[in-house]
């Protein structure tokens, strides 16, 4: 759909689901065309990321227009409304954060501050954009729990980081060399479990935004991306060791098939049955 202009055939049927991770996060996707939102708040912050078409929206006392890129930003209680502005409507993913979350990434852990980060109606930043629609996508797709409060969680610092009013001071990420070594340990052993962020973070005493950053600082790569790899890893051992395709992703701790498939071929520069035939001609000759 990306670069096409939006027609009948390109809209998508509205879709509106509830995660588990993050303590509950209400998501939705979808395109909408005669349908006009009345004046109604939220008790979580609201954020829509525009892919196509152009929506019109009231908020604080002035009328905002979304263009394909921008983020619009509702806070908690803010009266708004929304409509198309134009014949074609408008689609767009959208997402509504509780207020602890955006704190977590606003204070850091250890801070008894309440403080509700403030932050533009509009936001024009194509990096933050990409980031977000990236994590918004994990949570239609296959990935893990891990994958999903990372991409979130880090998307959102991000947006707090560079857009609040009044930008967090947060501490250089620490470094506690026994507590992230017991993150890596857990990532490893139990390297097929779908294990949570805030279960990591749990384990350590650390701010899951905290973790992500210390991590990421340590070992080159955030928790869920080393995850990914070690998991990659078991599963290149599990071919070799006869497993067909659909029971090493299994073992390994992928979704499915097509989940090891599509990061064992963009990690490997072959598929897993290309590996696994390849192995089975060396074992042979």
């Amino acid at each position: 759909m990306s670069g096409h202009r939006l027609t009948t055939h390109a809209r998508m049927p509205v879709q509106s689901w509830r995660a588990l991770e993050l303590g509950g996060l209400d998501l939705l996707h979808g395109s909408f065309t005669t349908h006009a939102f009345a004046r109604h708040t939220h008790d979580t912050y609201s954020i829509g990321l525009l892919g196509h078409g152009a929506m019109t929206f009231d908020c604080q006392g002035a009328t905002h227009t979304l263009r394909p890129g921008l983020i619009g930003l509702i806070h908690p209680d803010e009266v708004h409304t929304g409509h198309a502005e134009t014949t074609d409507g408008w689609t767009y993913r959208n997402f509504y954060p509780d207020v602890p979350l955006l704190q977590g990434a606003f204070t850091d852990f250890d801070d008894a501050s309440d403080a509700l980060p403030r932050l533009p109606v509009v936001i024009d930043d194509p990096a933050l954009f990409q980031s977000l629609v990236t994590a918004h996508r994990a949570f239609e797709e296959h990935a893990s729990s891990l994958t999903r409060e990372s991409l979130m969680r880090a998307a959102l610092t991000h947006l707090v980081r560079r857009h609040a009013f009044q930008p967090p001071a947060l501490r250089t990420a620490l470094h506690e060399p026994g507590a992230l070594r017991l993150v890596r340990s857990q990532l490893e052993d139990e390297f097929a479990r779908n294990v949570t962020l805030d279960e990591l973070a749990a384990t350590t005493g650390l701010n899951p935004f905290t973790l992500l950053r210390a991590f990421r600082r340590t070992y080159g790569l955030p928790p869920h991306a080393y995850q990914l790899q070690v998991r990659l890893r078991h599963a290149k051992r599990f071919l070799r060791g006869g497993e067909t395709v659909v029971d090493a992703a299994l073992l390994a701790g992928f979704a499915d098939q097509s989940h090891l498939g599509r990061h064992f071929r963009r990690t490997f520069g072959v598929t897993p049955q290309q590996y696994r035939r390849g192995v089975k001609n060396v074992l042979s000759s």
